[in-house]
């Protein structure tokens, strides 16, 4: 390959060749017509094929950049050449940026992203700033958190927790769990801490991630990168494959022209095929070879397996040479049942094989190597004795690289194009975007963890599509574009997490948000509502928590020296057409919609009730009358060891408290109400003096009863007002709830102390309404004075509380 390089002007041109004898940088002062050897320097022949682009500084024609393993400079034209940037600061470097107004402006395109100098390339900013990473092929282990596995380009394998403990995934939550830059990675069913990669040519390592110590399982590791492909005992390709049996979960299976298997970690590896590229025995072959000789001449590989999730025995197979074949007795026979449509060198870049049907499978069929862009998916139901292209709906020059069946849905399809993914809910039969966020590039792989869907882009780093259920019930939901759909929810995962773990992460480092935390409750309403209500009930029917768009939708709080981005988003039910999801934070009681920890925040909502022990709940959703009913399972972090009895238990006492909490804010927010009303009388001058004495009398009696700041009254801890109570309850509240454990004995003390407090403040306002305000109102109504609206104040207070 050459690079080359043209002057603003047209005059001075540069261009890199790779070619024996006349290797080096070439310049041309007259736009061309007359070359000179600027330099042979053999830092630029030994490898000058690297060469993707030259960039001429656009102030000084002498000035070129020479993007390579390493990035070369030439400041006098060629005749001497330095090294601006080399390893390690990342491989390979493709393409420079000169700033037309500045010189010392350069940006830099590598493997890994992009950097940016501001002082002629002396310093650099980081890429990892930037999801960019070029990713192969993904899977996923089983844990909880899942972790999502791939091949990075240049950077070795990448792995991440799909979920972190601090609010946020970012750069703490990624792990090296290999080397490969471009294979696949196989996770050991047996034993989720072994991973084996492959790497470029044909390489296989056993990784331990518990010592990060490797054991090289190369089949045959002689003979590599500098042996022609067809010389090799196995050739391979960049990205070869690598995948276990997920029905024996011990079987490992590696495309070379065969198909090679291993039942011993790689300690032994023998061939299940004949050679299944089509190469056969060459008359002669030429190099290169031409199109026509390299099929026979044997530069083809199996680049794709597909063991059957059903049965052991079936496995399917594809080549870069454009054939598919299909084994039904693990090896024993094979039978090319490639597509008459699909010509050589139509490279198989994935089978996925049926969860449901042992006759079907999904090929995806690659051909712009052939200058064919458009895309091709082949589906047969009848082991590959019929094909069936599946292509509608997919726009053209969309190239399919990757086909996956969801592993619950018959008839749910996802597709990886080179522009984009696309999914289908008849079978194939027809296709659409599900692009949604997802940038438009090039999708490479996919996976699918429960009700996630990952997949790997090649230059955009991994996307998770959180929740795949209300796509995997799009069928049962049709029919339902005039009315009002509930789907039934995916299992909810109570995760407990500490609210404040340091500070957080600034919003200049790379970091994504955690899934959702709570259950996710999707519902899709075909035309605008004017009510929608969300209750969750337990398994007796009890209301634990209720959500209403007839609720108040602003949350107002104090003027704080916060960012607005540290507190969370409430959570509102829709009324417009379209779909929606609302996101249950699994806690009973309460609105959901304010600060958690804050008692003193009315406005906010309040304090969160108790989260839920594991159990089943039912949703149910009423959309202007009508009422949807769907039962919802929720379960315990797999990682904590509570005991359900000691979780119900915890939760018992929790709703107690929370009960208490309640009551006591809500004596307290009428007692605060009114004493407002009372400064307003207090200072309004049609007030005798004899009446505001009365009033000054009862606004005394109203501080004591509220005690904290305003008691002045208060002996000790031990003689609590409500707005202490509150405070303590809230606080006991939290303690009971914090890990999954029973109770401290301290917790039940404070909870008894502050339930008789409470009560005690709860009964002296309720006498107060009853003798001193009744007796202050009809001294306000003899006066020709508005009373005091206890009344009002009451149904406003219970709306806020029970809402």
């Amino acid at each position: 390959r050459a690079g080359i390089a043209v002057s603003a002007d047209g005059r001075r041109v540069y261009v890199t060749i790779d070619c024996k004898g006349q290797s080096g940088l070439y310049r041309s002062d007259d736009g061309g017509d007359t070359w000179t050897l600027a330099s042979s320097d053999e830092r630029l022949t030994s490898r000058a094929w690297y060469f993707n682009s030259l960039t001429i500084d656009p102030n000084n024609p002498d000035v070129l950049y020479m993007p390579n393993v390493a990035l070369y400079r030439t400041n006098d034209g060629g005749k001497t050449i330095e090294i601006v940037r080399g390893a390690p600061g990342g491989d390979d470097y493709h393409q420079v940026w000169v700033d037309p107004k500045n010189s010392d402006h350069l940006v830099l395109g590598v493997d890994q992203g992009a950097s940016v100098s501001l002082d002629r390339g002396y310093t650099w900013t980081t890429w990892f700033n930037q999801p960019t990473a070029q990713l192969y092929h993904v899977i996923t282990d089983h844990k909880f958190p899942y972790t999502i596995y791939g091949a990075q380009q240049d950077s070795g394998a990448i792995a991440i927790h799909s979920r972190s403990d601090h609010g946020h995934i970012d750069t703490r939550d990624w792990f090296l769990p290999g080397g490969s830059e471009s294979g696949y990675i196989a996770i050991d069913p047996k034993d989720e801490n072994i991973v084996y990669l492959s790497s470029t040519y044909g390489g296989v390592v056993r990784e331990d991630l518990r010592t990060s110590f490797s054991q090289n399982v190369t089949p045959w590791p002689l003979g590599g990168f500098d042996t022609e492909i067809n010389k090799r005992r196995y050739p391979d390709p960049w990205t070869p494959v690598l995948v276990f049996s997920p029905v024996d979960k011990t079987s490992l299976y590696l495309g070379t022209q065969y198909v090679m298997k291993t039942t011993d970690g790689g300690l032994h590896w023998s061939r299940i095929s004949y050679d299944l590229t089509g190469a056969g025995k060459p008359i002669s072959c030429s190099l290169p070879p031409s199109l026509d000789q390299a099929e026979t001449c044997g530069y083809g590989v199996v680049y794709t397996i597909a063991p059957s999730p059903l049965r052991a025995d079936l496995i399917w197979a594809g080549s870069d040479t454009g054939r598919i074949h299909v084994t039904r007795d693990g090896g024993k026979t094979w039978n090319d049942v490639t597509p008459p449509n699909v010509s050589p060198w139509s490279k198989i870049p994935l089978i996925e094989a049926s969860h449901f049907d042992p006759g079907t499978a999904y090929a995806a069929v690659d051909r712009h190597r052939l200058d064919d862009q458009n895309p091709y998916l082949y589906i047969t139901h009848d082991y590959g004795h019929t094909w069936k292209l599946s292509v509608d709906g997919i726009a053209p020059h969309h190239f399919v690289g990757d086909v996956r069946e969801d592993t619950e849905q018959r008839n749910l399809l996802f597709a990886g194009t080179e522009f984009g993914f696309y999914a289908s809910f008849d079978g194939g039969a027809h296709w659409q975007p599900l692009q949604l966020n997802l940038p438009v590039t090039s999708v490479r792989d996919m996976n699918i963890n429960g009700s996630d869907l990952i997949v790997a882009t090649h230059g955009r780093s991994f996307w998770v599509l959180d929740d795949i259920a209300p796509l995997r019930q799009a069928a049962a939901a049709s029919g339902h574009s005039a009315a009002a759909f509930l789907y039934t929810p995916p299992t909810a995962v109570r995760v407990d997490n500490d609210g404040f773990l340091g500070t957080p992460m600034p919003p200049e480092e790379p970091q994504a948000d955690n899934p959702p935390d709570g259950a996710i409750v999707d519902y899709y309403l075909g035309q605008g509502a004017t009510k929608v209500t969300l209750q969750i009930l337990d398994i007796q029917g009890h209301v634990l928590r209720h959500f209403s768009t007839a609720e108040k939708q602003t949350v107002s709080r104090p003027l704080l020296p916060i960012a607005e981005r540290w507190f969370p988003k409430p959570q509102m039910l829709a009324t417009s057409a379209g779909h929606h999801r609302f996101v249950w934070d699994l806690a009973a009681g309460g609105s959901g919609a304010g600060l958690g920890d804050d008692d003193n925040n009315d406005e906010a909502g309040g304090p969160a009730g108790p989260r839920v022990p594991p159990g089943t709940y039912t949703l149910r959703l009423s959309v202007d009358g009508a009422t949807m009913d769907r039962p919802l399972r929720v379960i315990m972090d797999p990682r904590a060891a509570a005991t359900a009895q000691v979780l119900t238990q915890q939760f018992i006492l929790g709703e107690s408290v929370y009960d208490q909490l309640q009551q006591s804010r809500k004596a307290m927010a009428e007692l605060d109400n009114v004493g407002s009303q009372l400064k307003k009388l207090a200072a309004d001058s049609n007030v005798s003096p004899d009446l505001k004495a009365a009033i000054q009398t009862t606004q005394a009696k109203l501080d004591k009863i509220r005690g904290g700041e305003s008691n002045s009254n208060r002996k000790n801890e031990n003689d609590p007002g409500l707005a202490d109570t509150s405070s303590g309850l809230n606080t006991d509240l939290r303690m009971v709830e914090s890990g999954d454990r029973t109770a401290p004995t301290s917790a039940l003390e404070i909870f008894a102390q502050m339930k008789r407090a409470s009560q005690a403040g709860i009964d002296a306002w309720q006498h107060c309404k009853t003798d001193d305000l009744g007796a202050l109102n009809a001294a306000l109504t003899a006066a020709h004075l508005e009373p005091l609206q206890i009344a009002a104040i009451e149904e406003q207070v219970h709306y806020a509380m029970t809402r």
